[in-house]
């Protein structure tokens, strides 16, 4: 029987200090779900495009969001009190491109409504969790912005995703697909 360790259907090739690009390459093979994140400091709105946004606690309720230091949200998004997280629907992809461009008038690329705490909550997404600041972490190069949620706006339609380098939209399995292929499925 094949082992993990000396099975290998690829090519290892190594990570970080040697070849970055590898490191760049294996993250793009992963499906991301596609997020607008959003704040408003001192009566200015901001946000930037992420796909790094992950549930990370049910008590209390946290999700993460990590934001490159380099970003130009970043100070903003340093003091926010609160944020919205904001999953982007299929049908919303110029938003999600809008919110990823620097040096462009973001907000006017679609409707955005106050949320209860503050930041801009997407009209339209497939759900936007609004939430104040738990903590912040540094990790590396960026911010890892952990968000106590305390609002849950479940929209509609599907989610648009990010893999490759390209957004796509799902493509769920037939049910008959879901069911076991053994003889025993218990």
């Amino acid at each position: 029987m094949p082992t993990p360790s000396t099975d290998h259907a690829v090519k290892r090739r190594p990570v970080i200090r040697q070849d970055p690009q590898a490191y760049r390459d294996g993250l793009s093979s992963m499906v991301t779900s596609v997020c607008v994140v959003t704040t408003e400091v001192d009566g200015q709105r901001y946000g930037f495009t992420a796909n790094s946004v992950t549930s990370v606690s049910m008590d209390p309720p946290l999700i993460s969001v990590c934001l490159a230091d380099t970003a130009d949200v970043h100070p903003a998004f340093s003091q926010a009190e609160s944020v919205a997280v904001n999953v982007v629907a299929t049908d919303q992809h110029p938003v999600a491109q809008a919110f990823a461009t620097a040096g462009v008038d973001r907000f006017a690329s679609a409707r955005f409504s106050p949320g209860e705490l503050g930041p801009p909550l997407l009209d339209g997404a497939t759900v936007s969790l609004e939430g104040v600041v738990h903590q912040r972490l540094t990790a590396g190069d960026h911010t890892i912005i952990l968000i106590e949620v305390a609002g849950v706006v479940v929209g509609g339609g599907e989610p648009l995703t990010y893999q490759g380098r390209r957004f796509h939209t799902l493509s769920p399995l037939e049910p008959t697909a879901l069911q076991p292929t053994g003889k025993d499925s218990s």
